[in-house]
């Protein structure tokens, strides 16, 4: 049997109409059959950026531990949901779910990222059928209901769907008509928005990037002040994901918001008096250097796969041991870091590292501390890219790969600096530059990346030298991992050299001076 075209009517009813009175009304009009009755206690999954949510789509987790997924237009309707089966209740990963087709939904939705409960309740959901006295279905009903665990028999939301059926129009509208009488309305908010309102959930999605928005003649101290107070907050929504070990973005991100704080002292320094530099640097920087180990471990198990497929299929399982032994190492590293990031000592330092920006930087005036931003960012700007250039002309195929490594450190400043003060100037052109200077920076950043974990496993394999008992197999299959990133460097080198060309030619230094420079359309 068909539904009709028309679309689903889904109506809240009030919280003083009971089940009984809103069954005994439709028993006027219509013979109500029940077709189904459940109640379970289920989970809303979402991760830390909402991402699902921004995509218009909901996961439950049942009580038998399947998970339903869900448009926003057909929540709670099991024929359209995808139904995933077989699940280890532990699975949060797109990676973990055997079904290949949730896989491929959300892979490019979840990426890194953990599901986990954001709300957790009983579910209840009876089915109807509403006929006619000759047993026709007229109009499908779903009566829904979630309650508190505490509070199984007094719902917090109730929501009835009718559905018609082709050629029953007039009874649809009856039905409708009698809702109405018995005081319910439809939602004025979207139907995911206002299930998430009616349980109090407000999603309020994670920003990578947060916008800035920095006046062109706002003090530039007072701007610095608020970018860094901005990637401190940014900072913080991490700890507790940290603690955790929800997925190993919050720690990505962690590391990221404190790079941009410290590229933001030592790239616009000047706004500080001169003694207060290398503090700052420094207490940021232990920061940043308590999490180094358990992110490089993070990295190489994120990347068991693509390590195991560089070796010949033969040689592949002889890498276990050592990402046995990663995973071992990273459970230890997690649960030091996790209780770092709990300790008094911690929250302490970045209590009083916050107070020292939350309203601005407090101290002596400097020549460049009242200045307008935009002048501070055209000054640090032209001058980044010219170093960045004048570099790149110099590179060629026997530059030390140190040099190569220090023009990338200068290109993740200028990206910074394009983050930290882009609402100043032409947009058009800001993207331009960022095109550009991306594709430079993907290519060093993969460059540099082999280098390090080149490194990284150089020293694990001299470890495994001189342990007593050696695995002659590990070590061999390590060795040849080492020697194909390392022709992968070289190979990654040649294109830093031609992309650092593109970067340095004309074109660009014309497109840098035209875009960093005070125009009416800064401010």
């Amino acid at each position: 049997m068909k539904t009709s075209i028309i679309n689903d009517t889904r109506y809240l009813l009030p919280d003083n109409l009971t089940k009984k009175h809103f069954l005994d009304s439709l028993k006027t009009c219509f013979t109500v059959k029940q077709v189904t009755n459940t109640s379970e206690s289920f989970s809303i999954l979402e991760n830390f950026e909402w991402s699902l949510y921004s995509k218009k789509m909901m996961a439950i987790r049942h009580e038998n531990q399947t998970i339903s997924l869900w448009n926003e237009l057909n929540l709670f309707d099991d024929e359209t949901a995808l139904v995933i089966d077989n699940i280890n209740a532990r699975a949060k990963f797109w990676w973990d779910f055997p079904d290949s087709d949730a896989q491929q939904t959300l892979k490019p939705i979840l990426k890194l990222r953990a599901l986990y409960p954001v709300y957790q309740g009983i579910l209840k959901i009876e089915q109807l059928n509403l006929q006619n006295d000759e047993g026709k279905i007229l109009i499908f009903c779903q009566f829904i209901s979630i309650c508190e665990p505490e509070r199984p028999r007094s719902p917090i939301m109730r929501q009835v769907k009718i559905s018609p059926v082709t050629g029953y129009s007039k009874e649809h509208k009856q039905a409708v008509k009698l809702l109405r009488e018995l005081g319910g309305f439809k939602p004025s908010l979207p139907p995911m928005d206002s299930l998430l309102g009616a349980l109090g959930i407000s999603p309020a999605p994670y920003t990578v990037k947060p916008e800035l928005n920095l006046p062109a003649a706002m003090p530039a101290r007072t701007a610095v002040s608020s970018i860094i107070s901005t990637m401190i907050e940014k900072q913080r929504l991490n700890e507790q994901g940290i603690i955790n070990d929800i997925d190993t973005e919050f720690l990505h991100h962690f590391r990221v918001s404190i790079r941009m704080v410290r590229a933001a002292i030592a790239q616009l320094k000047e706004v500080f008096p001169q003694h207060d530099v290398p503090v700052l640097k420094q207490r940021f920087g232990d920061l940043a250097r308590e999490t180094n180990y358990l992110r490089d471990i993070d990295v190489f198990i994120l990347d068991k796969e693509r390590y195991m497929n560089f070796l010949p299929e033969s040689m592949r399982n002889d890498l276990l041991p050592m990402f046995n032994d990663f995973e071992k190492k990273r459970q230890t590293e997690a649960k030091r870091i996790s209780r770092w990031i709990a300790s008094r000592a911690y929250r302490k330092e970045i209590d009083d590292l916050q107070s020292l920006f939350i309203n601005g930087y407090s101290a002596v005036e400097t020549e460049w501390s009242e200045q307008a931003t935009i002048e501070l960012a055209i000054n640090k700007i032209q001058k980044t890219y010219k170093k960045i250039y004048k570099a790149a002309q110099k590179i060629n195929n026997t530059t030390p790969d140190e040099n190569i490594h220090s023009i990338r450190i200068s290109c993740k400043k200028l990206r910074y600096l394009l983050y930290f003060f882009a609402s100043e100037f032409n947009m058009k052109k800001i993207k331009r530059v960022g095109k550009h200077l991306k594709s430079l920076q993907d290519t060093l950043g993969i460059f540099n990346d082999l280098t390090v974990q080149g490194d990284f496993l150089k020293n694990y394999l001299y470890q495994l030298e001189h342990k007593p008992k050696k695995d002659i197999m590990l070590i061999a299959s390590l060795g040849g991992l080492i020697s194909t990133l390392y022709t992968m460097q070289l190979q990654e080198r040649y294109r830093c050299i031609q992309e650092l060309a593109i970067f340095s030619n004309e074109s660009n230094q014309q497109l840098f001076r035209e875009t960093f420079i005070v125009s009416p359309e800064a401010g």
